[in-house]
């Protein structure tokens, strides 16, 4: 399990790991929408409180936030799991598959908190060689990007300072069992945008009387797409995408508005504080120049999710000293996904690591998110060797 805390005895190993299924399954059995983790959030706090870990409940809505104290002074470390599901009607037809109607943990967060739970357990047991403290994060929302800003509003990188923070996320890209890594930023930053586009209602056999906003909307559609094309470096990863139209009650009526909704994803900061005023100016032009109108509301979300390097230098240490060099890959490119884990980077050194988990079945390399998606329980006991060795490592 660890170097440094020693090998624990084949049975006790055996135990735990039969405990993290276990965690692993019921969580994936009875998953639960953002900011709606009730039930999560008590299971979770239940098996840390039996353990003898201090607890606190009910953080930034149904976060969990537990600290385990070393035998001397020292930094402290955060671990963090992300315990919200996707509104997705589950499609793998595995034995503990979800009992909850249109529900499903296709992200991964089910394994993320039986990790996180199997190295509280791990570390507990073991915190008379821990200098310093672990405070383990179970957080909420993860899915809506709001819920780390609103933990850390709550107060989880406080009492005590928090130094610094990790965590992980499954990736059915990686085969299970190895460790993936980046310098840099690893996934975008991601911004919403809303765009009411204005026109002139009337007959649809007289169009000539009318402002047309569906044709304008067309037009806003096609023109976006520029932005990336032609105003943003093509060595710089961007995505824009307009995913809702809503316009028209019937066919032989020209409305008098359309709204447009989409994401922006940017991993360069920079030019995430440029794109509001180029779309502004885009869709504002196109719009004056068929007789509309548009208005453009523009949101940040979070920020890319930038590992910090000696974080990422003591993730490439215990992964090559406890798994072996050939477990560990650097990632050529960051994901143009996003992770409110960013929030807490840019607060405390961070680092978030890929855990793979596809096995040679088709079902397994599905993508996250996907209905039918499973992933390789095999890896479970990789994600908690790693995340514990990490932070024994960093408290030394």
């Amino acid at each position: 399990m660890s170097q440094i805390l020693g090998d624990k005895e084949q049975k006790e190993k055996e135990a735990l790991v039969k405990k993290v299924m276990a965690f692993r399954r019921h969580l994936h059995r009875h998953p639960e929408l953002s900011f709606s983790e009730y039930k999560t959030s008590e299971y979770v706090a239940e098996i840390l409180e039996d353990a003898g870990i201090e607890v606190e409940r009910h953080v930034a809505g149904t976060g969990v936030v537990g600290l385990i104290k070393g035998h001397a002074p020292g930094k402290t470390i955060a671990l963090r799991a992300d315990m919200d599901a996707l509104p997705i009607e589950e499609q793998t037809g595995l034995d503990f598959a979800s009992a909850n109607s249109g529900v499903m943990h296709a992200c991964g967060h089910d394994f993320h908190m039986a990790i996180l739970l199997g190295a509280a357990l791990f570390l507990n047991e073991n915190k008379e060689k821990i200098h310093g403290a672990v405070k383990l994060i179970f957080q909420p929302g993860e899915e809506k990007l709001t819920g780390a800003k609103k933990m850390i509003e709550a107060g989880v990188l406080e009492n005590p300072a928090v130094d610094a923070i990790i965590a992980l996320h499954c990736w059915p890209e990686l085969p299970a069992g190895m460790i993936g890594v980046r310098k840099g930023p690893i996934t975008a930053a991601a911004d919403f945008i809303e765009i009411d586009i204005k026109g002139k209602a009337g007959h649809a056999a007289h169009p000539e009387q009318c402002v047309d906003p569906i044709v304008i909307a067309g037009h806003i559609v096609s023109i976006l797409q520029t932005v990336i094309s032609r105003e943003v470096a093509p060595t710089d990863p961007a995505v824009l995408t307009i995913g809702q139209i809503s316009g028209g009650t019937a066919p032989n009526v020209i409305p008098s508005e359309v709204k447009l909704t989409g994401m922006i994803r940017t991993v360069n900061p920079e030019l995430q504080k440029k794109m509001p005023g180029m779309i502004k100016r885009i869709v504002t032009k196109a719009a004056e120049s068929m007789n509309g109108a548009a208005d453009v509301s523009y949101t940040s979300a979070t920020p890319p999710l930038i590992s910090d390097d000696n974080m990422v230098a003591l993730i490439d240490d215990v992964v090559t000293n406890i798994l072996g060099k050939d477990r560990l890959v650097y990632l050529e490119n960051p994901s143009l996904g996003s992770e409110d884990f960013s929030f807490y980077a840019e607060n405390k050194p961070g680092v978030l690591f890929r855990l793979g988990t596809h096995n040679e079945t088709e079902a397994s390399k599905f993508p996250l998110h996907n209905s039918r998606v499973i992933f390789e329980e095999k890896a479970l006991m990789t994600g908690v060797s790693v995340i514990s060795e990490a932070a024994v490592r960093y408290l030394i």
